[in-house]
Parts: C-alpha cells; structure tokens; sequence
C-alpha cells in the first residue's frame, strides 16, 4: 500500500493503487457506481459536532458526529447516515473552494464512492422538524486513501419520502489530508494582529463600553490574547499602540458617555490584568524570534501606525502631516506603556492594496514593512505559487511586502457561530495547506507563506483557531515561523507585478465628507494650539483623538466615527470660546477717529497671545489696524484700546474679531456699535449755517420790498405834486 507518497512514476503508483482499491472495496463493500441517479436537494439538515482526528494516519480511527435536522415539511423514513469518498485527491486549489460551493447535486458530486460498511441507521422515521444524532466510526487503514494529498469526503443522508425509493435527502461535504511523515513541510507565518475601534474622546472618556469588554474575560480581546499564549511560540504580535495606550488607560479607572451623562466603569481591573498578560506573553515569545532578527532588548513585537490610520483616505484629502504623525509616534506610545524598545512601525493596508502616492509617504515617514494580500503583488507568471514577501517599489526605495495567502485568508473569514462552521473551516484551512505544501517546488528558494485575517479588527473561534495553530508544527505537511524569519529570509525570487489601485479599493476609503470633518477639526485645533504659550497637555491629547478619528475602524462603524469626531470639535471649540471678547453695547468717538476700548477674558488654566481686529459691517465704512501680541494670563481680563476711523455719521455695527498670532480668526466676534460725535457737530455747524443763510434771505427780501414800497410811495406823491 501507499501512505507515505513516495515519488514514483504515475504509472508504477496507479499500479499499486488499483490492487488496495480493489481489496478495500472488498472488505467494505464499497457501492460500484458513485452516486444515485436522481438529484433531490437538500431536505435534511446536517451539522457537525465532532470530526476526529483533523489529519488521519494509519492505525487511527476516523470518527464523524453531528445532527440531524427535517426541515421539509414531510416526514422521513428510514433515514441512515454513510461516508462517501473521492477516488483520488484534489489537484488545485481552486478545486477547494469549488468542492465547497457545489449544491448537494449527485450528477456533480466530487465523492466517487460510499462506503456501505460505514452506513448506520439514525432514525426509522423523521418528522418535520424532528432533529437526531449520528455517529460513523471507521478505521482509516480501511479508508480507500492512495497517494498523498487532499480527499473530499461527505456524509450523505439518506431516507425516503412516502412511497419513493431511499434516496439522497442531504449531506454536509469537506476534506481528509493525508500525508506522509516524509512530506516536504511549508512554513507558516501567523500574522496576530491586536486592535480595537478608538471610540475614545480628548478627555479619556469612552463613548461606549466596547474596548472594556473586549479586554475583559470572553470578550474578543481577551479571546485573542488566550489562544496566542497558548500558542507564543507559533504567532507573530502585531498591535495597534493605540489599543496598548487605552488599556493603561482604563486600568486607572475610566468613564464611559452616554448620551449627556457619564458614567464610571467598572472593568478595570481586567484592562490591567489584559495588558499584564500580554507583556508576560510577549517576554515569552522573545526566544522564538530568528536569530539576529532583534537585539535582545526588543520585544518580538512590532505596531501598527496609531489606531490604524486609514493612511490612504487621509492622504487623498491632503493631511498628510497625519499619516506621518502616526506612523513616527507609534513605536514610542508602545514603548512606553511596555516599558521595553518595540520594533518599528509596519503598515497594514486595510483593502489590502497600497496606492502609489501612500506609499510613499509611508516611505518617507520611516515605515519599511507593508502588509499586502497577495493578490496586490501576483507572481508575473499565473502558474506559479506565490509565497509570502515581495518588494513594493516606491519613490524612496523598495519596502517589504508581507503577502498574506488570500486563500487562506478567506478561509479564516468564513462563518463560525456553531461547531459545524468551526470543523468545515479548520478542515478546509488544512486542505489549503496541503496543496500549498505540494504545489511549491520543492527546490524553491522560499517555502514560507503568510496567514492573517483579511481585516486586523477579526474575531474568529477560539476553538478553530486553536486546532489549527495546534496543528502547526505536529502535522508532517506545516512548520511554524516567524515574521523576523520571513523578513530576514527577503526570498525575491518570484518576479512579481503590482496591480493597480482601483473604485473598489477607494470605494472602501473613508469618505471624503467625513475626512472634511477632521478637517475642520484639525483646524480648530491649530487654531487653539497657536494662541496657547505652554500647549502641553492640550493639544496632545487632541492630536492624539483627531488621529483616532482617522482610525480605519470606522469604515465598519461608520457612526460610531462620527460622533467621536462631533465630539472632539464640540470640545475643542468649548476651549476655543473660553478665550473671548467682552465689549458690547455702543461706544461713541469724540471725533471722526478715535480709541475704541476692548476687554480680552481668559478663562483657560494656562496663558495665551492673541491679537485683535474690529471689523465694520460693511467693513467700508471702518479703518482700523489690528493689534497684537497680547499676553493674557490664566483666568485674568486685559483691556486694551484700537484707534478706529469711521467714515459716515449712521450708526456703524462692528465686530471685535480675536486672531492668532498668525493672523487667522479665533472664535466668534463680539458685537459693538459705533458712533462718531465729529459728522454731529458738523450736521449742527451745517443746520446753523443754513438757519442763518435763511434769515438773512428773509430779512434781504423784507428789506427789498420795504424799499420797494418806498420807493413806490414817493413816486406816487411827486405825480399828484405836478398836476397840481
């Protein structure tokens, strides 16, 4: 018999294989044709609780239980329960995910045989919503397996329905490895990321409980830390610095908002004892790193950028000053809440592409490792495997490409609510790695692949994920290695392309209408960070929220980023209005121009240089320079005076604009009205005036009229003289 896969011509092996078919169906009584003519569909449900052992050898038993579901709405009698087999093993990778989504179609079926010595009888009859259990046993020596590699198995359910033959009424399908201990292992690399959604506020608060309750016991935290420690010699640490920041945070004591109040939690204890744990795991784990990979005052450890910049979202709306912010402050925040030196930061693009001008802005900001699907950097020829690092070309030099499998990584993604879905998975996993182990030339000069989530927030079964990183190292076809190792190894000889950055990837971006509102609250923040003297302590801990509002996490959680943004410009105005004008009313100038007196409060805890403008509404109508560089203290008022000139004699509405030094608005105007007393003087001088042109015009024509009248008069008299 063949077991152990030697390699052998095809025909010397199908020579060998034909007689231990043969005899096996013999002894089994293995049905000659494959399947039942006549399709049914699926009438009967079928789960899996236990499939055992997860990669059969010889002398070991193969043992498959589950349950049984009716979920037509007839009954059905005489149900069984048998094992069927494929005939040889699968060939391409492809053919797994295939077998996987073909319909229980028996003219499809990749299962060439059933094993009637495997059938059992489950139930004489099964009503409508009736469930049982079944149990097949079989020893795997009397398995028909021949050469080595991946076999599709099924459990085929078998019953009639009223007066029809017993035919197929469901099954469930998945995949038996077979290997020898003489197989040509693969390494793999568990990429073990560690983040959480940044709901956090400037002030610490929380909006909500969710990064408490993923570190405490049973959350997905506490989860992911649990199967790593059991496995630290088998995983490859990757965290987000944000995340090891906000649990020192909250094992302080931490407040959670909701709604208009704010509340106290009360899960501390287990942030501290989650973080607690990890630092012993990772002082564990620094043995494992490959010789020379880190000095030894490193932990096998390496960061994300601070909460998982959305690096390419940002950097198409222009802050770019925030990408490198992040990528350079990320090892240090690590650091410190470790107490030990951390690996530099790598980036892990979250659609699993990288655009060019990204790129190399994490480039120039010192970031020398991107993690990429594999798919991003394909091997030129379609023929050959791709393993797990590549070069991705940038402006500023070549940085690492970490590739993750991307068959391995959807597989990782599949459902895993039930033992059924847990089972399916690990054994389609397993397959994968098993045509990985025989499809990569033995004479390659990397045998490494990559496995991680396709998103680094993944929340996957504990008890798949732990068989399967069991099983990495124990099963002949799969070693463990590091990342340091896959890095230091630096196998270029797969020529690879990039493939290019399409709708889909930035589709998947943050908007471009949420960034415009980081935007607007890193403005404010400028703002208030220019006119404060000592701005530690501020602006700090808003850098540090405003890049947490850039956190990738929101492309899942959409809402939830908007409201930490609404938050952080609600409180950085709060601050901004805390600096502001008390002049109100109207002030009025004993001339054309004048002084017009201003009062500045302070209300922050530190001092601040600002200046000041009034501004007329319209503006035309207003002459004033600003004044700058006044030094108020915290808490104090300062009254200073603006020489004004105002043009016209209508009351003038004016705005006392406080600015940057910079010359740039802060906060809202004041309002004051301006009245000049120089065009009232001036109106009176004109109304005087006109008053006496008046009189004098009135007296000129009395006058004239009176000597008229005279004049009048005395010829009248001289007439009446002559004719006398």
């Amino acid at each position: 018999m063949v077991f152990l896969g030697e390699r052998i011509p095809s025909w010397h092996r199908l020579l060998l294989v034909i007689p231990f078919l043969v005899s096996s169906l013999a002894v089994i009584g293995v049905g000659a044709t494959p399947t039942a003519a006549d399709p049914t569909g699926s009438v009967i449900a079928v789960v899996l609780d236990r499939m055992t052992p997860i990669a059969p050898r010889p002398g070991s038993t193969l043992r498959i239980s589950g349950k049984l579901l009716n979920s037509s709405g007839s009954a059905v009698n005489k149900v069984s329960a048998r094992l069927g087999i494929s005939a040889s093993p699968l060939d391409e990778r492809a053919q797994v995910s295939k077998t996987s989504d073909l319909e229980l179609n028996p003219e499809i079926d990749p299962v060439d045989y059933f094993l009637n010595r495997t059938k059992v009888d489950v139930s004489d009859v099964l009503r409508p919503g009736d469930q049982a259990t079944f149990e097949i046993s079989v020893p795997v020596n009397d398995l028909p397996l021949g050469r080595d590699g991946v076999y599709t198995v099924m459990i085929e359910i078998l019953g009639s329905t009223g007066v029809g033959n017993v035919s197929r009424q469901g099954g469930v399908r998945t995949f038996i490895p077979w290997m020898g201990p003489k197989s040509n292992p693969i390494d793999l690399v568990w990429l073990w990321p560690l983040a959480d959604y940044p709901a956090q506020e400037a002030n610490g608060v929380l909006l909500n409980e969710g990064i408490p309750r993923s570190l405490a016991p049973g959350g997905r935290l506490a989860s992911l830390l649990d199967i790593a420690v059991r496995n630290s010699s088998k995983v490859s640490w990757i965290a987000d610095p944000q995340l090891l920041q906000v649990a020192q945070d909250l094992s302080g004591g931490y407040q959670v908002r909701s709604g208009d109040s704010i509340s106290v939690g009360d899960l501390s204890q287990d942030a501290g004892q989650w973080l607690n744990r990890l630092g012993q795991a990772l002082n564990s784990s620094r043995n494992t790193e490959a010789a020379g990979s880190a000095s030894a005052d490193r932990l096998p450890l390496r960061v994300t950028p601070y909460a998982d910049i959305d690096a390419s979202a940002v950097t198409r709306s222009g802050l770019d000053t925030d990408v490198v912010r992040s990528t350079t402050t990320a090892a240090g925040v690590a650091s410190s809440v470790l107490g030990q030196s951390v690996e530099g930061t790598l980036f892990w693009a979250p659609s699993g592409r990288l655009n060019k001008k990204t790129g190399d802005l994490l480039a120039s900001s010192g970031v020398r490792t991107v993690i990429l699907r594999g798919t991003a950097l394909p091997p030129s020829n379609p023929a050959t495997v791709s393993t797990g690092f590549g070069v991705l070309g940038t402006t500023y030099g070549g940085m690492n490409a970490v590739l993750i499998d991307t068959g391995l990584s959807t597989t990782l993604s599949l459902p895993q609510t039930s033992a059924s879905d847990e089972i399916l998975m690990r054994q389609r996993f397993l397959a994968e790695t098993v045509l990985l182990s025989q499809l990569i030339p033995t004479e390659s000069a990397s045998r490494m692949i990559v496995v991680g989530p396709q998103d680094i927030h993944w929340n996957p079964s504990s008890l798949a994920l732990n068989s399967l990183l069991d099983a990495t190292g124990k099963v002949p076809w799969l070693n463990a290695a590091s990342l340091s190792e896959l890095l230091n190894e630096n196998s270029t000889e797969i020529p690879r392309k990039r493939l290019g950055y399409g709708p889909r990837a930035r589709g998947a971006e943050l908007p471009a209408t949420y960034i415009q509102k980081v935007q607007v609250a890193s403005d404010e923040l400028a703002s208030l960070t220019a006119v404060l003297d000592n701005p530690s302590g501020i602006t700090d801990a808003y850098s540090e929220a405003i890049l947490r509002a850039q956190s990738s996490a929101w492309r899942l959680d959409p809402a939830t980023g908007v409201e930490l943004v609404s938050s952080i410009s609600t409180s950085l105005r709060e601050q901004i209005n805390r600096v502001y004008a008390l002049s109100e009313g109207t002030i009025t100038l004993s001339g054309e121009s004048g002084l017009v007196p201003v009062t500045i409060a302070n209300d922050l805890d530190r001092s601040v240089t600002i200046g000041v403008q009034l501004r007329g509404i319209p503006n035309v109508r207003l002459e004033s320079d600003p004044l700058y560089e006044i030094t108020i203290g915290p808490g104090k008022k300062v009254s200073v005076e603006l020489e004004a000139t105002v043009v016209g004699g209508r009351t003038l509405s004016a705005g006392v604009q406080l600015l940057t030094p910079e010359g740039q608005d802060f906060g809202l105007p004041a309002r004051i009205e301006l009245v000049s007393t120089a065009y009232a003087r001036a109106a009176a001088w004109v109304i005087g005036a006109a008053f006496a042109a008046i009189v004098l015009f009135v007296v000129v024509g009395i006058t004239r009229r009176v000597h008229k009248a005279a004049t009048g008069a005395r010829g009248n008299s001289q007439k009446n003289e002559s004719h006398v």
